[in-house]
């Protein structure tokens, strides 16, 4: 089997996972490409862009939509793991991803991933409007492993 683009994005993401210190389990979730279990307890959606220039879209079809609100109404811990190119990966947790993301939508919502100056924070836009605070590039994956 050859291996995608989107694979080697997505092991980007998934190694500095498993190398974090409090990692224990890796499975998917279910049968959607990206959807992760990490330790038992929490749900990942991966997505990428391969641009290497800032600002990175990111676009959320109605299906991948219906994903995620499927786990945040089930009560897990849901991030977006956003992988910017081969410069950063930006983790989203359900509140950032509500302020972003209209999840009831029926159409294709998206997320702006911005890097104003050199080795900057992340700033966010999406469908919904903007995030109020800046994402440090070192947030990921120390935010997944967080306690509530």
């Amino acid at each position: 089997m050859r291996i995608r683009e989107q694979d080697f994005f997505h092991g980007a993401a998934l190694t500095r996972i498993v190398e974090h210190q409090s990692f224990k389990a890796l499975n998917k979730a279910d049968e959607r490409y990206g959807h992760y279990l990490i330790n038992a307890d929490t749900r990942i959606f991966v997505k990428y862009r391969s641009n290497e220039e800032s600002p990175w879209q990111f676009n959320f079809t109605a299906t991948e939509l219906e994903g995620i609100r499927e786990d945040l109404v089930a009560g897990a811990r849901v991030f977006l793991c956003l992988v910017c190119g081969e410069t950063t990966i930006c983790a989203l947790d359900s509140e950032e991803i509500t302020t972003l993301l209209d999840i009831n939508s029926t159409v294709q919502q998206r997320i702006s991933v911005e890097v104003r100056q050199v080795r900057g924070s992340m700033w966010l836009s999406g469908s919904l409007g903007n995030l109020d605070r800046s994402i440090p590039h070192n947030a990921f994956p120390n935010k997944l492993f967080q306690s509530l």
